[in-house]
């Protein structure tokens, strides 16, 4: 007799040692039982069998009656009549055998809710190739293949709870994936800069990092940066932009990466050299540019329209981080006008829009870095503190990084390199940058310089040039 071949068991995707453990610490333990009902589902069984005392057992609970041998086998029957379930039936030797390490049991539902999800997904992959190979129309297969995979996708559970049974197991498997990642050599939101790497942890999800300077001093450079490295990264990046134009922020990267004077780049009065710089520069920045870095021109937008925007663009599968420039340039909205009037209402405006910011990045487990201005005294050079942040208090407050930049005011004599070529005409910002990590919740504080080009927008460290 031909046998069928199960190919979920022969690509890995069940485990009878969590079906039957996780249902043997159910037939065991009351208050176990209540919670796995809660959290699982018959699908999450691979094994008719299992999948039917799973329901037997979820029946009795819901009815707050007795689980014990008879009742479990008395409930299945029913069930298994119900459902017209081709289950065998369920005997007390088929019972006896649901063994296991019951100690292990939250851990192995929490593997079962990943093989379910797994084999759906598969069941998806081959539903979808199958489809495709019927040269569909695109419009109603996309719609069909989005409702399906809505079905599919692995739910987020937005109470913030978590049962304390669960938070170990939970944070073993998150340790058990960072140590796999450091193997795969999986990128992390780090930074553009070996200065920076050398003191500044990377950026954690959920964690929001804040740069601060006066007018003027390269902030949005930084932050364009540090987008464009974390899509080196292979990060989703969207960076927001609330002020220059789509066009211009091209430009600036071109200018960036090709070394072609931005005013050419503007004018289009290219030589046949610096058309063949931006021709090479494209070819250079396309495998990420092309794939990873997106961008939101959003002038106007209130902080709840910017975040609603960017939790569809998570939907959408391409939002793994944000760079927000910047945080005072966002509009109010109508809700803010109503709530904050009178003198500091600006500043209590900011405070809540780095609320939204740093609770959309919690919810979504992303890490967000922007900018807010500094005051005037930041122009003055000199060693800065977060107390010098524009308005309320609260910004840096909520972030869990803060970067302060400013730069002195050159001399009389000017600012010459080592070679005596003029770098600096006196009264102008010096290009050299002072780096203040004012604030880390994960590492320590410190200052160091970098090199500002501000003819090609760049960032370069001091001492490597990189």
């Amino acid at each position: 007799m031909k046998q069928t071949i199960d190919r979920y068991k022969m690509l890995g995707l069940v485990s009878d040692e969590a079906e039957q453990t996780v249902l043997a610490a159910m037939l065991d333990n009351d208050e176990f039982a209540e919670s796995l009902t809660e959290k699982l589902t018959p699908e999450h069984f691979h094994d008719p069998r299992c999948a039917l005392v799973f329901e037997a057992v979820s029946s009795l609970v819901r009815q707050m009656d007795v689980i014990s041998t008879d009742t479990v086998i008395s409930e299945s029957r029913r069930v298994a009549v119900e459902r017209k379930s081709k289950a065998a039936g369920i005997t007390p030797d088929f019972l006896a055998s649901l063994t296991g390490n019951t100690s292990k049991a939250l851990e192995l539902a929490h593997r079962l809710d990943k093989l379910v999800w797994l084999r759906q997904a598969g069941d998806y992959a081959f539903w979808l190739t199958q489809r495709l190979q019927t040269n569909p129309e695109p419009d109603s297969l996309y719609a069909e293949a989005q409702e399906m995979w809505q079905r599919i996708s692995p739910k987020k559970s937005t109470s913030g709870f978590t049962y304390a049974w669960d938070t170990m197991p939970a944070h073993m498997a998150q340790i058990d994936k960072r140590i796999e990642e450091l193997k795969e050599g999986k990128p992390t939101f780090d930074w553009p800069w070996q200065s920076w790497n050398g003191l500044v942890r990377p950026l954690a999800p959920g964690m929001l990092g804040l740069l601060t300077a006066a007018d003027g001093m390269g902030k949005t450079t930084y932050l364009e940066m540090v987008a464009e490295h974390w899509a080196k990264r292979q990060h989703h990046v969207v960076l927001v932009h609330l002020e220059d134009a789509p066009d211009y922020k091209y430009n600036r990267r071109l200018a960036r990466f090709s070394d072609v004077p931005m005013a050419d780049i503007e004018d289009g009065r290219l030589t046949k050299e610096q058309y063949e710089s931006i021709k090479g520069a494209y070819y250079e920045i396309e495998p990420w540019a092309a794939l990873f870095l997106h961008y939101y021109h959003a002038p106007g937008k209130s902080m709840a329209e910017i975040v609603r925007e960017l939790e569809a663009r998570i939907a959408e599968g391409i939002c793994d981080c944000v760079v927000l420039d910047y945080i005072d340039k966002v509009a109010t909205d109508k809700r803010q006008s109503g709530l904050y009037k009178g003198e500091g209402a600006v500043w209590e405006r900011q405070a809540d829009n780095v609320e939204i910011l740093k609770n959309f990045a919690e919810r979504n487990s992303l890490p967000v870095f922007s900018a807010t201005q500094g005051n005037k005294s930041m122009q003055n050079g000199g060693t800065q503190t977060r107390q010098n942040i524009r308005g309320s208090g609260q910004k840096s407050e909520k972030s869990q990084l803060v970067v302060i930049l400013s730069r002195d005011i050159v001399g009389d004599a000017g600012l010459r390199s080592l070679d005596g070529k003029l770098i600096a005409t006196p009264g102008e910002y010096s290009p050299i940058v002072d780096v203040r990590i004012d604030k880390q919740n994960r590492g320590k504080t410190g200052q160091f310089k970098q090199w500002i080009v501000g003819s090609r927008f760049k960032i370069l460290d001091v001492d490597t040039k990189k």
